[in-house]
């Protein structure tokens, strides 16, 4: 939320409305990923900061679903190989399960820009130009919207390839930045339940 309000103020020409919902989801699976999705966007409507009601809250519920599918598993711990010389397994395991988890994230990527520019649009088209809702467009979205416009593309692809243009650099900052803040979020998990089981015994 407070990434949101920052791009409110700033007029930054990037969504960064998923980040932590994408953390959460990498760390502690899809019900706490809907959850904070959920209180990201009434939270928004609940501060005026954009619109009462969020139809791009199906966004983001989508996002924690294809996020939650593809996720990549946690790195094995490495152990060492009775071949080569001690340490070159761990370290050949280290790389493969590094290079596994970057074709991963690059999966979730493409998957995600893809869903999110095509559902993005479509209920952009049908909330603003079918039912007249009021626009509320971010400086990057509505330069590349305007363009596509004056082109003569239609309303409905205009308003999906403009998301297209926002969501390549959108969610590359979404899904491996989420990717790295999950890390620390699964640390901060792990420690308080070996300090919860320390305490228990």
């Amino acid at each position: 939320m407070l990434v949101m309000l920052l791009r409110h103020l700033l007029w930054f020409p990037l969504f960064i409305d998923t980040i932590f919902t994408v953390a959460v989801t990498f760390a502690l699976g899809i019900v706490p990923g809907l959850v904070v999705a959920t209180f990201t966007w009434a939270t928004d409507g609940a501060l005026g900061l954009g619109f009462s009601f969020h139809p791009f809250l199906a966004v983001a519920i989508v996002e924690v679903f294809l996020v939650c599918a593809l996720r990549p598993a946690d790195p094995p711990l490495p152990q060492r190989s009775s071949f080569g010389a001690p340490g070159a397994a761990e370290r050949d395991l280290r790389m493969a399960a590094f290079f596994g988890i970057i074709v991963k994230l690059a999966m979730i990527y493409i998957v995600c820009v893809v869903a999110a520019s095509i559902l993005g649009g479509v209920i952009d088209f049908l909330f603003h130009t079918v039912w007249g809702a009021e626009r509320h467009y971010y400086i990057g979205l509505n330069a590349f919207r305007m363009i596509l416009l004056q082109e003569g593309m239609p309303v409905l692809p205009t308003e999906i390839f403009a998301r297209f243009k926002v969501n390549l650099l959108d969610r590359l900052v979404a899904i491996f930045g989420g990717y790295l803040v999950s890390r620390a979020i699964v640390l901060v998990v792990k420690k308080h339940e070996r300090n919860v089981g320390g305490g228990a015994g």
